[in-house]
């Protein structure tokens, strides 16, 4: 019949049979194994959204998928934990990722991994190597070993993602990662309130939205990165909807923040905010991230003042509650204090400090203040090798800061640095960096740090220049140039 256009038949590929395949196969797999609901709904939602970003991930290169999913990895738990000793050596979903990853570029790479001289990657060898030197005097080497695995693989993630972020669009593409991860842990931790049995404002008062691996003061040291960085992608957009998204996933973040009611994260990521937007440092940058910030501020403060949160406020800022966290933080900046008088050189072995709090109340607790931290745990030396890290990170975030050239680099710069100093500032109160899972997210943004610190030239694209050549099988045509 002339005139009538013949459609062809869709062409049946291996892809399109895996994508059909695959959710058949969860099913049928959870009525075999007698899966609840709950389990199969997320296995199918993981294999329908595998299935929608499977052919821009292929384009984008195994690497680039390994790197981008790598920050979501905090949010599966443990796989397991190994009893040796009466100690736990929790195996993170998170160091099977990184290790996968690290296998499949060694590999790659015939067994050289080519990663450019980053301050901070040169600040942690040292730190660590300090750390390796006191396991043998440690009062329980297998804390002290379990925490040096955590730094271990942070750094090797740190060093992947330096390899990985050759331009500003893939330090943009970590950071924004970082973002999300905060937003699903937002809705976690909001999962968690809404279905306390005695209510969502006591579920708040009583800080109960703590998820299986993560307390929400700790939950808070992870949100704080991402609200500042939010704040920076909003005010770095190229569009109206691209800002609006990271608008959106701020306010998120913040709600997060707010569930948390965590006094120290909640003052940090203030502070670091308004000084970075709102002092000298912002001066050239956008203007509208500050107004969203402060009204965003405002809307948390009357969420605590007016609505369901003011008895959570109240209760939370009462003088026993403040006379309590006060007394209990003293008690263990004095024991820090002692134990690193007697242990001067080498101190009592890397997170043992937890092992010696248990003489308080027979609780393991962190000791809430880096310095004094360190002191104990690692003695004056590690003490001095870990301010020169944490001044390693500051001068890779506030160097991204001077680095910024237009109004929209500086306002992203911002970001990133206020992320960086706020999560300095919690861990005076807290000890947030004693966690696998901030660490992870740490090193991330600061590699997106030092990427934008970099003064490239125009259509110069990071390791195209001989000195940090680009990884195996890539070239420099395709980069897209900062």
């Amino acid at each position: 019949m002339t005139g009538t256009a013949i459609r062809a038949a869709p062409r049946v590929t291996p892809a399109l049979l895996g994508l059909v395949a695959l959710p058949v196969a969860i099913i049928i797999a959870a009525i075999a194994l007698g899966a609840p609901p709950p389990a199969v709904a997320a296995a199918l939602a993981l294999a329908i959204a595998l299935g929608v970003v499977a052919r821009p991930l292929r384009r984008a290169g195994l690497a680039s998928a390994w790197m981008v999913l790598l920050p979501f990895t905090i949010l599966a738990g443990e796989v397991t934990a190994i009893s040796l000793g009466g100690q736990s050596g929790r195996i993170l979903w998170a160091d099977l990722w990184v290790g996968l990853g690290l296998l499949v570029l060694l590999v790659r790479g015939r067994f050289v991994l080519d990663v450019p001289r980053a301050p901070l990657l040169v600040a942690t060898l040292p730190f660590l190597a300090w750390c390796t030197l006191g396991l043998p005097l440690a009062r329980d080497p297998l804390t002290a070993i379990a925490e040096l695995k955590e730094w271990v693989v942070a750094l090797a993630a740190g060093a992947c993602a330096v390899r990985w972020v050759t331009t500003r669009m893939r330090a943009r593409v970590l950071l924004g990662a970082t973002v999300l991860t905060g937003v699903v842990l937002t809705v976690l931790m909001a999962h968690v309130a809404l279905h306390d049995p005695r209510g969502f404002a006591i579920a708040v008062l009583t800080k109960n939205v703590d998820l299986p691996w993560g307390k929400s003061n700790y939950l808070a040291g992870l949100l704080l990165l991402g609200f500042p960085v939010a704040l920076g992608l909003m005010g770095s957009a190229a569009g109206v909807r691209e800002g609006a998204m990271w608008l959106a996933a701020a306010v998120v973040i913040a709600l997060g923040l707010a569930l948390s009611a965590s006094k120290g994260a909640v003052l940090a990521v203030a502070l670091a905010c308004a000084a970075m937007f709102l002092g000298p440092w912002g001066r050239g940058s956008r203007a509208w991230p500050r107004v969203v910030m402060l009204v965003v501020f405002g809307l948390v403060a009357a969420l605590f003042t007016t609505g369901p949160l003011r008895a959570a406020l109240e209760y939370r800022m009462q003088a026993s509650a403040l006379d309590y966290s006060g007394s209990e933080r003293m008690l263990l900046y004095r024991l820090a204090i002692d134990e690193g008088l007697r242990h001067p050189l080498l101190g009592i072995g890397i997170n043992n400090f937890s092992v010696a709090s248990h003489s308080l109340h027979g609780l393991d607790t962190v000791p809430h203040n880096l310095e004094l931290g360190f002191f104990a745990e690692l003695g004056v030396p590690g003490l001095a090798l870990a301010l020169a890290w944490c001044a390693a990170l500051l001068g890779t975030a506030f160097g991204a800061v001077r680095a910024s050239r237009t109004a929209r680099d500086r306002t992203l710069a911002l970001g990133v640095a206020a992320a960086v100093v706020a999560a300095l500032l919690h861990n005076q109160v807290e000890s947030t960096l004693y966690g696998e899972q901030f660490k992870l997210l740490l090193f991330g943004v600061a590699a997106a740090a030092w990427r934008l610190s970099l003064q490239d030239a125009p259509g110069v694209v990071a390791g195209c220049t001989g000195e940090n050549p680009m990884p195996p099988g890539e070239s420099c045509a395709m980069h897209e140039t900062p």
